[in-house]
């Protein structure tokens, strides 16, 4: 659990040293600022959380779908730390592997597996 924490940190400080290169941030982009900071630290931490199963999962379109999103979740918060955008849609648009995910959740609920990544 250490590793993935680790990540998720070093994914965190790495935005946060982006947007501060940038300039100090005002008040009005505290609030874009901290949901960049969880949002990478989360993004970082689900993908050194999730490498371990990697060849568990390896046939399910589903995981590789969720991990690449993660990705791309991750490259979206990066880039926009670094380019000072604070506007909410750009972080809505980085949380799809997390709307992606709840609809797994959801669709394994309703066909009663216990495994997340179905398909």
């Amino acid at each position: 659990m250490l590793i993935p924490v680790l990540a998720g940190s070093l994914a965190a400080m790495s935005a946060a040293l982006l947007r501060v290169w940038r300039g100090r941030p005002s008040r009005e982009e505290l609030v874009e600022l901290g949901l960049s900071l969880t949002l990478a630290f989360i993004d970082g931490f689900m993908v050194a959380y999730l490498a371990p199963f990697a060849p568990v999962f390896a046939a399910k379109l589903s995981f590789h779908l969720f991990l690449y999103m993660l990705l791309a979740s991750l490259t979206v918060v990066l880039y926009s730390s670094y380019k000072g955008h604070s506007e909410l849609k750009v972080y809505a648009i980085a949380m799809a592997p997390w709307f992606f995910v709840l609809f797994l959740v959801a669709a394994a609920a309703v066909l009663g597996s216990r495994i997340v990544f179905i398909f």
